[in-house]
C-alpha cells in the first residue's frame, strides 16, 4: 500500500526512519546502495538521518525502502516515465541533425497516422550523468512531526491549493481531534472541513449567512469562492432543517443575502422555508424582503452615500469594519487626508497579520510603481492594467506613519514566537502564498537562483488523456524578449528551433497511437546561446491546444530540469529536476515561469494569462504589454523577509543552510535544507500568519 504519510514528510524534507534493533546491523554495501538511490533522485540524508538509518537491521532497512522508493517515484516525477513518450528518444542531437524541411515531413507523415518509429532512431545509450547536484537533504522525521505539518497547514490564512487539501484530507482522519475549527481563517477552507465533518456526522456552526451559502454550495459540489454559477442539488428535509437553523441564528441574515442576491434566490427556492414558517422566521422574513427586492439600508448603502457626500463620519463607520476600512484607506487619504491616517491606525491591532504585510508592501510600493495589475474577481485571463495617476500619490509622510505603526504591530506579533531572528535578506525571494496560487505551497514571485555551473534548462509537459481516437496536445512553449521586452520569437511546436539552437522542441507526439493517451513534449534552453543572442527574458507556458482544460484530461504535469550538458544522462533525470508538479484547472493556459538570463534567475509565475492557444508564437505581443506589469505586481506580495525584517537578531531564517551552521537541534526556518550536517526543528511561519 502506498505510504502518503511518508510523502507528506519527504515533501517537508523529513524522513520517516525504519526502527532501530539490536541485530543483523545493516552491511556496507547496503546502506551505500540506499545513499546512491535517494541521491538518483536528488535527495542526501542528513548526518543524523544516516547514523539512524545505519542502527537498524539490513531486513527492517530493505522493506522500509520499499515503501519509501514509490514515494520518491511520485514526488519527482519519475514515476511518469516521460522519456518514453517523447518522439525523438536521441533529443536533442537526433532533432539537431535534422534539417527543417526533414523534420516537417516526418512531423506531417506522423500527424497523418505513421508509426513514428519509421522517422526516429533507436535510443542510444548515452554518458552517465556527472556534474555537480545540490541535494535536498531529508531530516528524521519525529513523532509529532505530521500533526506540526497539519497545523501549519489547515491553518494558513489563505486558500489551500489541490495538494495541501489533499494533505489535510488525509491528516484529518487522524487528528481531527486535535482541530479547532473556528482558529481556521480562511474561509473556504472552513467549509471544506465543515463539509468533512458533516460527512463524519460531527456537529458544526456557522454563524455568517455567507459561509452558510458557501456550505450550501460546497455540499452541492459546487465553486465555494462563489465566483461561478452553481447549481444546488436536491437537499433532503434532514439537510434543509439543518441549514436553515444555521441561517436563523445569523446576525447579518438580511445584509449578506443582498450581497448575492441572485444566487440567494436559487439557494431559497431549494431550501423551502416557508415549509418552516414559524420555527425559522428570521429566514422567512428574509426571503420575503429577497423577493420582494425591499433591501434594507445596509452598511455597506451607507458607506457609499457618506463616501459621496464626503462626510467624515465614514471613517467611524469603517473603523467598525477593519477590513473594509483596509479596502478604501487609500481612497479615505485622499478625501479626509491625516484624519483617515490617524482614525485608521487605531484599527491596526484588529487586522490579521497576513492583511498588515499585504498593506505594509502596497505602502511600500505604491508611489513608484508605474502599474496597477488588477484581476477581476481573481480572473488572471481578464487582467487589466492600469497606467498610474500622479494625483492618487499618497503623501510620503502619512505613508511612514503608516508604515512605522504597522512594523510595531507586526513585531509584537512575531515577538510571540520569534522575538530575535537571524535573517537571510534572501529570504526576500520567497514570497508568502497567495489566495489565488494553484500549482505549490510557495507563493508567486519566488525566485530559483540558477548556480554558476547550469549551462541548459529542460522544461517537459506531460499529460495522459486516456485512450482517444484523435490527438490531444498540451503544448510546452517558451517566448523570448529583450531587456525591454522586444519580442525575438519563440520554441514551441510551430518554432522548433530558436537562436541557431538556443532553444530546441523535441518533437510533436500523436498520443492517439498511445493505449493509455500518453505524450511528452520536451524544449532545451541553452543559457550562453540565448544570452549571446540578446535574450533577458524567457517565459514558460503550457497551452490547451484542443481547448480541453487541464481538468479534463487524466494528468498533465510540468517538470523543469537544469544541468552542466544535455548529452549526459538520460531524458529525465530527477536529480536534476527542480520543479515538479501536477497542473490543474478549468483555465486553457498556464504561465508557470520566468527565467531572467542576466540575473540568473527563474521567477515563479503560476499565472492563468490570456493566450491564444495555437501557437505559443501568437502571444508574443500580448506578453510584451502585460508582462512587465505582472511582474511589477509580484514583486509587491509580501515576502519570509518582510514577515521578519522588523525583529532583532537570533532565530535563523535562511532561504538555504548550504553555507549556514545549524546546531543542538534549534529552531529555524529553512526553505531549502541543503546542509547534511545541520539539526534543527523546523519553523512554521503559520504559527504567526493564522492571527
Amino acid at each position: 500500500m502506498y505510504n502518503y504519510s511518508a510523502e507528506i514528510l519527504i515533501r517537508h524534507y523529513l524522513i520517516p526512519l525504519p526502527s532501530s534493533t539490536n541485530h543483523d546491523k545493516i552491511d556496507q554495501q547496503t546502506i551505500a546502495t540506499i545513499v546512491n538511490n535517494f541521491a538518483y533522485y536528488g535527495y542526501a540524508l542528513s548526518e543524523i538521518s544516516y547514523k539512524k538509518l545505519i542502527e537498524t537491521d539490513r531486513e527492517n532497512i530493505i522493506n522500509w525502502w520499499l515503501e519509501v522508493q514509490p514515494v520518491l517515484e511520485k514526488i519527482t516525477g519519475n514515476d511518469k516515465n516521460i522519456a518514453d513518450f517523447v518522439v525523438y528518444k536521441n533529443f536533442p542531437q537526433e532533432v539537431l541533425a535534422m534539417s527543417e524541411v526533414e523534420y516537417w515531413t516526418n512531423q506531417i507523415l506522423m500527424y497523418w497516422g505513421f508509426p513514428n518509429h519509421f522517422f526516429t532512431e533507436e535510443k542510444q545509450e548515452k554518458p552517465p550523468l556527472k556534474e555537480k547536484i545540490n541535494f535536498k537533504v531529508l531530516h528524521p522525521a519525529q513523532n509529532n512531526s505530521l500533526l506540526e505539518i497539519f497545523n501549519s497547514i489547515v491553518y494558513l490564512p489563505n486558500r489551500w491549493v489541490e495538494q495541501q487539501w489533499d494533505d489535510v484530507h488525509y491528516l484529518l482522519n487522524t487528528f481531527v481531534t486535535f482541530l479547532d475549527v473556528n482558529k481556521i481563517p480562511f474561509k473556504e477552507n472552513l467549509i471544506k472541513v465543515l463539509i468533512y465533518c458533516l460527512n463524519s456526522e460531527q456537529n458544526v456552526n456557522i454563524n455568517s449567512a455567507t459561509d452558510v451559502l458557501r456550505l450550501a454550495v460546497g455540499l452541492s459540489d459546487g465553486d465555494i469562492s462563489l465566483r461561478k454559477p452553481t447549481k444546488f442539488r436536491n437537499f433532503k428535509r434532514k439537510e434543509r432543517r439543518f441549514l436553515l437553523n444555521l441561517l436563523n441564528q445569523c446576525p447579518n441574515l438580511v445584509e449578506d443575502i443582498f450581497r448575492h442576491k441572485n444566487i440567494w434566490k436559487k439557494l431559497m427556492f431549494a431550501l423551502h422555508p416557508g415549509d418552516y414558517a414559524t420555527q425559522f422566521s428570521r429566514v422567512v422574513n428574509a426571503y420575503n424582503l429577497l423577493f420582494n427586492n425591499q433591501a434594507p439600508e445596509t452598511f455597506n448603502s451607507i458607506l457609499e452615500k457618506l463616501l459621496a457626500q464626503k462626510d467624515g463620519q465614514v471613517l467611524d463607520l469603517l473603523s467598525s469594519r477593519p477590513g473594509e476600512f483596509l479596502r478604501r484607506l487609500h481612497h479615505c487619504i485622499l478625501l479626509f487626508d491625516h484624519q483617515a491616517v490617524i482614525k485608521f491606525q487605531s484599527v491596526i491591532p484588529e487586522l490579521t497579520t497576513i492583511q498588515l504585510l499585504k498593506l505594509q508592501s502596497y505602502l511600500e510600493t505604491i508611489n513608484y510603481r508605474l502599474y496597477r495589475a488588477i484581476a477581476p474577481k481573481g480572473n488572471w485571463r481578464k487582467m487589466q492594467v492600469l497606467e498610474m495617476d500622479e494625483k492618487r500619490k499618497i503623501e510620503d509622510k502619512y505613508i511612514d506613519e503608516l508604515l512605522e505603526n504597522i512594523g510595531k504591530e507586526i513585531k509584537k506579533r512575531v515577538n510571540k514566537f520569534a522575538p530575535v531572528v537571524n535573517l537571510d535578506p534572501k529570504t526576500d525571494m520567497i514570497k508568502l502564498q497567495t489566495n489565488d496560487s494553484e500549482l505549490t505551497p510557495y507563493g508567486r514571485g519566488t525566485i530559483f537562483p540558477i548556480p554558476e555551473n547550469i549551462k541548459f534548462i529542460r522544461t517537459a509537459s506531460y499529460w495522459k488523456s486516456g485512450a482517444t481516437n484523435y490527438n490531444i496536445w498540451y503544448d510546452n512553449s517558451w517566448n523570448f524578449f529583450q531587456s525591454d521586452w522586444t519580442p525575438l520569437g519563440s520554441c514551441c511546436w510551430t518554432d522548433v528551433f530558436f537562436a541557431n539552437g538556443g532553444a530546441i522542441f523535441s518533437g510533436d507526439p500523436t498520443n492517439s497511437k498511445d493505449l493509455e493517451g500518453n505524450a511528452c513534449q520536451l524544449i532545451d534552453l541553452y543559457l550562453p546561446e540565448l544570452l549571446a543572442y540578446n535574450v533577458r527574458y524567457a517565459v514558460w507556458n503550457v497551452l490547451c491546444f484542443n481547448y480541453l482544460s487541464f481538468n479534463k484530461a487524466k494528468e498533465v504535469y510540468g517538470f523543469l530540469q537544469w544541468g552542466e550538458n544535455p548529452e549526459n544522462g538520460n531524458l529525465f533525470e530527477p536529480s536534476r529536476c527542480q520543479l515538479s508538479f501536477p497542473i490543474k484547472g478549468d483555465d486553457l493556459t498556464k504561465y508557470i515561469a520566468l527565467i531572467d538570463l542576466v540575473k540568473n534567475q527563474i521567477i515563479y509565475l503560476d499565472a492563468s494569462l490570456y493566450g491564444v492557444v495555437s501557437s505559443a508564437n501568437n502571444n508574443l505581443a500580448f506578453l510584451q504589454e502585460k508582462m512587465p506589469p505582472f511582474l511589477e505586481y509580484l514583486e509587491t506580495l509580501p515576502s519570509v523577509f518582510d514577515l521578519f525584517k522588523h525583529q532583532d537578531s537570533g532565530l535563523p531564517i535562511v532561504y538555504s543552510d548550504a553555507n549556514f551552521n545549524l546546531k543542538n537541534n534549534q529552531d529555524a526556518y529553512v526553505f531549502k535544507p541543503e546542509n547534511k550536517h545541520n539539526q534543527f526543528n523546523p519553523f512554521s511561519l503559520t504559527k504567526i500568519l493564522q492571527n
